[in-house]
């Protein structure tokens, strides 16, 4: 009983030191206005010149995983589908986005995410997707940072397209090894079975699962794969960046 009451005061601490940065950042736009996370320049917090500096992803791609140069559904899809619908990311993760990403992950510049997904527009979607879940982090990570960036990041598309963000309905069930580095395989076998979705909040509706990087979609698939487990009737998938 110890260990279940720890683990829910942990719980309540994590989900209070999340509240409490974002609304920290929040109150101190209101005395310092924002400036661009990348060059520093007043304004939004990336500004026009920082995005034009972005490079946006543009076609030819793989339809289902988003792998550049690919027309159609690339050999690997076909050979073994992802359990997502379909993925696409709006940049390509370097320069500019890459360090405004950064910015809102390791320098708890959390109030960049609104404004990163603003300038990811148009960002479109199928018409039956009805709920937005951000992929999670384990326990450690978001104690040792406060806040899940992904989840800010899907509470600004939910906000977006108008549509409810649950972020409780993938949990993460045990901490995994930095994607970065590995090869896809063991991209792969890193993040299998790592995650579990809320049949009671998933079952029956269309999922758009939101990340803010992503590179071979592995970790989008273990998450996709628990949601359709848990009865998700589809899951298309979206990323800020992708990583070519």
């Amino acid at each position: 009983m110890q260990r279940v009451g720890g683990d829910r005061v942990r719980r309540l601490g994590d989900r209070f030191k999340a509240a409490s940065s974002i609304v920290a950042a929040s109150t101190l736009d209101l005395f310092f206005p924002p400036r661009c996370v990348v060059c520093d320049a007043a304004g939004p917090h990336l500004c026009d010149v920082c995005l034009r500096r972005s490079e946006r992803t543009v076609a030819p791609r793989c339809e289902r995983c988003w792998t550049p140069g690919c027309v159609g559904v690339c050999e690997r899809c076909l050979a073994a589908p992802p359990a997502f619908r379909a993925l696409c990311a709006s940049f390509v993760f370097k320069d500019a986005i890459r360090d405004a990403i950064h910015a809102v992950k390791y320098r708890s510049l959390t109030a960049a995410a609104e404004d990163l997904v603003e300038a990811a527009r148009p960002l479109e979607v199928r018409d039956d997707v009805q709920l937005v879940v951000t992929v999670p982090v384990a326990g450690r990570r978001r104690r040792l940072r406060g806040y899940n960036q992904a989840e800010l990041i899907a509470r600004a598309v939910a906000k977006r397209l108008g549509l409810s963000c649950d972020v409780t309905a993938l949990h993460c069930l045990r901490s995994t090894a930095q994607q970065a580095g590995l090869d896809l395989e063991h991209r792969r076998d890193n993040v299998e079975g790592a995650f579990r979705a809320d049949r009671r909040r998933v079952a029956g509706r269309t999922v758009l699962l939101v990340d803010d990087v992503t590179t071979s979609g592995a970790t989008l698939d273990a998450c996709a794969c628990a949601l359709r487990a848990a009865g998700a009737t589809a899951v298309d998938a979206w990323a800020l960046a992708r990583e070519d």
